[in-house]
């Protein structure tokens, strides 16, 4: 349901939500240093900057692989743009794609080099994403992103290395995210025969599989990645639109039963990653108002035949035209947010007839959330 013109003109006014998002980001990165200088240098550093490199590799020479190109460019593809009437801009990451067929052979060198320019410059995040082989190497208690290069399948750059190229990049990049899909990927970030995870501040690790299980591919891609992108798409967006990774886990995790692949998730985060923006299910207007609408969390919106637009009979001389109007264009927002799961009727089944029958609607456990978020975000 599109809300008319009309209610734009009524919730008008929203906050300077983008001018405190970035003081918030300044403030996160320089709470970290105590030094006066050192937080000089580090604001300089903090950008809006996005970078994404994706990488598929099909063509081994031992063991090919299908989808894996597919795949990568099909989830660049996606980062690269915000949804359609997202709240955000359209440009969403600045990517770049590493390609077996087109950019020749992907030796650990290159692969290597391509992790180490990721992470080279200042960026607010770096995402990188990877489909083709991996495997556990028992010797060295780690997993390896496989090469096309080497003859027995262990040529590659390891998640140890990555994870420490992560670390040292942590200083100038906010939030650094690796998705990998592939077999025995889920020791990323784990130290060497204990199984216990090492996570520097701002890594966030998604995986396909745990650290010694495969990951299930079809002749279309690997299963992990189809979930994926389904969960970029708009499946594991919020209220407001927005994906982050643990939405995007949750999302794969409960699509995958028990028999399945399991997938893993470790983050060591002060905020969660944005990483696609799709149309939001109730505009930020709308949740600003919340907080006007409900003084408190508890409180009952009374409401009365005036609010819809079915005028009950008998009723047409008892309130005033602009009273009509103007509770019309509130109840219109109200049955968004019912519809999102915001507010409930309260005496009724069905908003209408709460309205109908003068009875009240109040906010639900998501909606009071909703309302926190408003009020500490959108309100001065």
């Amino acid at each position: 349901m599109t809300i008319s013109a009309h209610l734009f003109v009524l919730l008008e006014g929203a906050g300077t939500a983008d001018k405190q998002a970035e003081s918030a980001t300044l403030s996160d990165a320089e709470s970290v240093f105590t030094h006066p200088t050192q937080a000089k240098k580090i604001r300089k550093k903090v950008t809006s900057v996005k970078r994404a490199l994706l990488i598929g590799i099909d063509h081994y020479l031992q063991v090919p692989l299908t989808g894996c190109e597919k795949d990568a460019q099909s989830v660049a593809a996606l980062l690269s743009r915000n949804g359609r009437d997202s709240r955000s801009r359209p440009k969403n990451f600045d990517v770049d794609t590493l390609l077996s067929e087109r950019d020749g052979v992907i030796t650990r060198r290159v692969l290597l080099d391509a992790v180490k320019s990721l992470f080279k410059d200042p960026a607010e995040v770096a995402l990188l994403y990877f489909a083709g082989h991996g495997v556990f190497d028992f010797a060295t208690e780690n997993a390896v992103l496989v090469a096309q290069d080497g003859e027995d399948m262990h040529s590659g750059i390891s998640l140890a290395e990555i994870s420490a190229l992560a670390s040292k990049a942590a200083r100038q990049i906010k939030s650094i995210v690796l998705i990998l899909d592939c077999c025995q990927s889920g020791s990323a970030a784990e130290l060497p025969a204990t199984g216990l995870s090492l996570l520097s501040t701002g890594l966030t690790i998604l995986t396909s599989a745990d650290r010694h299980q495969e990951a299930s591919a079809t002749k279309k891609g690997g299963v992990f990645t189809g979930l994926l992108m389904n969960a970029l798409e708009g499946a594991a967006a919020d209220v407001r639109g927005q994906i982050t990774p643990a939405a995007v886990y949750s999302h794969i995790d409960q699509s995958l039963g028990a028999w399945h692949q399991r997938p893993i998730y470790k983050a060591n985060v002060r905020e969660f990653v944005i990483l696609r923006e799709v149309k939001p299910r109730v505009d930020d207007e709308i949740l600003e108002k919340l907080v006007e609408w409900f003084p408190n969390e508890d409180h009952k919106l009374s409401l009365d035949p005036s609010f819809e637009p079915d005028v009950k009979p008998g009723t047409e001389d008892e309130y005033p035209p602009e009273v009509r109007s103007r509770n019309q264009m509130i109840f219109e927002a109200l049955q968004i947010c019912n519809r999102s799961g915001l507010v409930e009727p309260v005496g009724e089944k069905h908003m209408y007839y709460a309205a109908m029958n003068s009875q009240s609607c109040r906010l639900t456990f998501l909606g009071k959330h909703y309302r926190r978020v408003a009020a500490e975000r959108f309100s001065s």
